[in-house]
């Protein structure tokens, strides 16, 4: 540990290894910063200035500290894509987060609240995180999700239609489904999968579902319950027109683990009926808690194109190893998990708190906040274990849990950042010996054992 340092070891050997997206000395300083304020625990906004410790509003936003924050964001000269990329190769050499071929691809949109005429990709539109229609931000996110853990591969954000000079009709504009299947058209050749999991915001999109279809791409996509076709009287016209007609003996029970451990019993169907079935390019598996009143809010109607048996030739069906019903139900279960924790681990890394204008530095905040993220995955298969002391990791069934990695993480970054600022408040001279062993074991990333429960 020298006198001039203010990164721990941990982060700095992580910025190490995606220094060469960044060609000049002050760049590499400012990710190291940026990072260590995004994987702190803070009552302030994660902001140039609640980065940098200046104070609020004007006046801190001209200390040069914040500015140098707020210039590597917006003004700087280095590529978030490549840096989405160095990421990537480190995940992809990590046990955790290697490619599998049991991962799934799945596909989150992120719609956060955000004013202002002048800055890029806002409008007015559906906000999950809201539950309504107001001013904001949305992106589409590919997930990889494997046994072990789960991050993400690729993003980008939606613009809406007044941001064009010809609205819709403009050649640059893209719907959400359409930046999802240019997201997994660049992610699938490099990264094994099982299937592409979304909801369905994208299952009833013809031209998504059509897409990828004619890639062959192996899919779970769920249904709103309203889905319809047309039909004739008489015969069943919706998804949920069929799961009624399913007799007592199609209804098979299976256990469905949540994120927190618990376990409850629902109950799945396979259904035949309009455009789903034996010699149709597409199936429906119907899972529900309760095969009697099939409650709206939780029971799910997914498609898929997987093969039901080896001897299933079904025009348009993958030809990958067949899914079974209860697989279906499974690979579809992973989607909601990791949607629900991911929207949490993107706040407390500071996603919305970019205050900026441009698409680069938005772009760019958000490709550091992947890269925090990644962090935790990457500390925690990097970290010297004591004897009797386990990682936390998940069995097949549950990634990782961020909050216990970003709360392990942050037992030896806060003590290490606090009591060095206090410090640094204090004197500019060399700490005494017993305060600088004590930075210089937090600064390699050992809690301090007043810490550890």
């Amino acid at each position: 540990m020298t006198q001039d340092r203010v990164v721990p070891d941990p982060l700095d050997a992580y910025c190490t290894q995606l220094d060469h997206v960044f060609h000049r000395p002050t760049q590499r300083e400012a990710l190291r910063l940026y990072l260590q304020g995004l994987l702190l625990g803070t009552e302030r906004h994660k902001t140039a200035t609640g980065i940098a410790h200046t104070a609020p509003g004007k006046a801190g936003s001209q200390h040069k500290a914040a500015q140098r924050l707020q210039w590597f964001l917006s003004e700087s000269t280095w590529n978030p894509d490549e840096l989405h990329q160095a990421r990537l190769e480190l995940m992809r050499r990590g046990s955790a987060t290697a490619p599998s071929a049991d991962a799934v691809l799945v596909i989150d949109e992120t719609g956060d609240r955000k004013y202002g005429t002048h800055t890029a990709h806002v409008g007015r539109q559906y906000l999950g995180s809201l539950g309504k229609v107001d001013s904001g931000i949305v992106s589409v996110h590919v997930l990889y999700d494997t046994p072990q853990a789960y991050f993400p591969l690729q993003l980008r954000p939606y613009t809406p239609a007044h941001h064009f000079p010809r609205k819709t009709n403009d050649p640059a504009f893209r719907t959400k489904p359409q930046l999802a299947v240019e997201l997994i058209e660049a992610v699938r050749h490099d990264w094994p999968y099982r299937a592409v999991v979304a909801d369905c915001l994208y299952g009833r999109n013809e031209l998504f579902v059509k897409s990828l279809l004619t890639s062959a791409i192996p899919f779970v996509l769920s249904l709103p319950s309203s889905y319809a076709w047309w039909h004739k009287q008489g015969q069943p016209g919706g998804v949920e027109d069929l799961a009624l007609r399913a007799v007592p003996t199609d209804w098979q029970p299976f256990k469905r683990t949540f994120a927190d451990g618990t376990e409850r019993v629902f109950w799945r169907a396979e259904v035949s009926g309009g455009p789903y079935g034996p010699g149709r390019a597409l199936r429906l598996i119907v899972v529900t808690p309760d095969p009697v009143k099939l409650p709206h809010e939780t029971t799910e109607y997914l498609i898929t194109n997987f093969r039901e048996s080896e001897k299933d030739r079904s025009l348009g069906r993958v030809p990958v190893p067949p899914a079974a019903s209860l697989e279906v139900a499974l690979l579809y279960a992973r989607r909601p998990r990791i949607e629900q924790a991911y929207r949490e681990v993107k706040q407390h890394l500071g996603w919305t708190h970019c205050q900026a204008r441009s698409d680069m530095a938005l772009r760019r905040h958000w490709s550091l906040v992947c890269a925090a993220f990644c962090f935790l995955h990457w500390w925690n298969e990097h970290t010297p274990r004591g004897e009797g002391e386990t990682s936390q990791r998940a069995d097949a069934r549950h990634p990782p849990k961020w909050s216990t990695l970003l709360h392990q993480v942050r037992l030896w970054l806060e003590p290490f950042v606090w009591v060095w600022q206090a410090w640094r408040a204090f004197s500019t001279e060399r700490p005494p010996r017993p305060l600088f062993l004590l930075l210089d074991q937090v600064g390699q990333g050992q809690p301090l054992p007043m810490y550890v429960a």
